[in-house]
């Protein structure tokens, strides 16, 4: 079946029809809220990108130190993502994304009170630690709604939240930041109280406004129920046939990690460092925040039609080969470009490519694992994946330390994305088996 994210309706769909129209509609009532609740998460996720423009200098902290400030996040993340993970498996989604956001909400308000690097290294490895188990339970969460084959369209819709963070967030940011000395506070504690309070309100009401699955949802016939369910079913039926049942495949899952880590690679340059970038072009805060939407834009405005046309055709192997080579010739170009609308075009790019490949990669990966072994690969995926938020923003400030030059730090990203195209290309070959040795 194809999926289009074209047409909304609000009636029950009969399954006669084929289940395109049911995807649809599914598609339509769960994205929305996790789309607002992962536009959350990431803007309170990147937001020391603005604050640290003023807040460094106030703190002491280093461009070496700020680039293991960001990246420590990741430490806390790797730690927790998997028990989380476990254990909204066993509390539901709805309680345990709630109990999150509160936790990280909380978090986040208190970095606006941190007195030293000390401190605040410590609250960026709480923060990791709360936001752990979001995505991948997230992820999971959509597995028990859509079968694989239609889930890169509400992928789409949930990654749309990234560059949805950095459109309406960096001018946000931006303006927050001239707030310094407002009652007091500077305009980076007032960034953190500011973007941290919406966790903390949505969060107390997500058990009300998330439903556990479809056996759960009120807005579903029996029928549309029976045929969801039925769908997820057999392909999962086609996963045991494959000797692949609640095992989960190591080769695989190293593989997807490995190239996972390398897109977060790009992506964490990306969310920590393009603000910095821009800012050193001398741009000011009045018009940075919209120079550091526009890449973003340019992300969102694609996000959508390359998941429909990768759902049309099915090659998921071109797609991210496709995509993660943008990424790197676009870094190159926001390099080696000399000026700031070079810059800005190269960040585009990049951007394109990177936000393009995520929702694609955990489609074709979720379409490679089993569901019976999805949540503990998702989360193992995800977490060691993300070690690449930790080491690319930790080497592209030691690298900026030692050269006084941003260069550095944005060619080696590229080849990071180069390496995951070959990755990619590799892994999605048709010519692969669908499962691999399992424990």
């Amino acid at each position: 079946m194809r999926y289009s994210s074209c047409v909304s309706t609000s009636a029950p769909i009969s399954v006669a029809n084929g289940n395109a129209a049911l995807y649809r509609r599914v598609t339509l009532r769960v994205a929305p809220l996790v789309l607002l609740l992962y536009f959350i998460a990431f803007l309170d996720r990147v937001n020391i990108g603005f604050a640290s423009l003023t807040m460094n200098r106030d703190l002491g902290i280093s461009d070496t130190l700020y680039g293991l400030a960001a990246g420590i996040f990741f430490v806390g993340y790797l730690l927790f993502a998997v028990p989380s993970n476990s254990a909204l498996a066993r509390v539901g989604a709805p309680r345990w994304v709630s109990f999150l956001m509160v936790s990280w909400g909380i978090v986040g308000c208190c970095t606006a009170f941190v007195h030293g690097p000390t401190m605040y290294m410590v609250l960026r490895f709480l923060l990791g630690a709360a936001e752990s188990g979001f995505l991948p339970g997230i992820v999971f969460y959509l597995t028990r709604w859509l079968p694989g084959s239609a889930r890169a369209g509400i992928l789409a819709l949930l990654y749309l939240a990234i560059p949805l963070s950095s459109v309406v967030g960096s001018p946000i940011s931006a303006a927050i930041l001239r707030m310094n000395g407002a009652h007091g506070l500077a305009g980076w504690q007032w960034l953190f109280l500011l973007e941290a309070l919406p966790a903390i309100l949505l969060g107390l009401a997500v058990p009300w406004l998330l439903d556990a699955g479809p056996a759960t949802a009120t807005w579903l016939s029996e029928e549309e129920k029976v045929a969801l369910t039925g769908a997820i079913e057999a392909e999962a039926a086609l996963g045991e046939a494959a000797g692949a049942a609640e095992r989960v495949p190591v080769g695989l899952v190293v593989a997807l990690a490995a190239t996972y880590f390398m897109l977060m690679i790009g992506l964490y340059e990306l969310g920590f460092w393009t603000p910095r970038l821009i800012a050193s072009y001398g741009v000011g805060l009045r018009w940075l925040g919209w120079l550091n939407a526009a890449p973003y834009a340019a992300g969102a405005a694609v996000l959508l039609p390359w998941c429909r046309w990768s759902d049309r055709h099915g090659d998921r192997r071109l797609s991210l080969v496709v995509s993660f080579g943008c990424g790197a010739l676009g870094l190159v170009l926001a390099a080696l470009g000399g000026s700031l609308v070079l810059c800005v075009v190269g960040l585009s790019l990049a951007a394109f490519g990177v936000f393009v490949s995520m929702p694609v990669f955990w489609a074709a990966s979720s379409q490679r694992i089993a569901v019976a072994a999805a949540a503990l690969a998702i989360a193992i995926i995800n977490s060691v994946g993300n070690v690449g938020g930790f080491i690319g923003p930790y080497a592209t400030g030691w690298l900026l330390a030692r050269t006084h030059d941003y260069r550095a730090g944005l060619l080696a990203t590229a080849a990071a994305l180069s390496l995951g195209a070959c990755l990619a290309g590799v892994i999605f070959s048709p010519q692969k088996p669908l499962q691999e040795a399992s424990v």
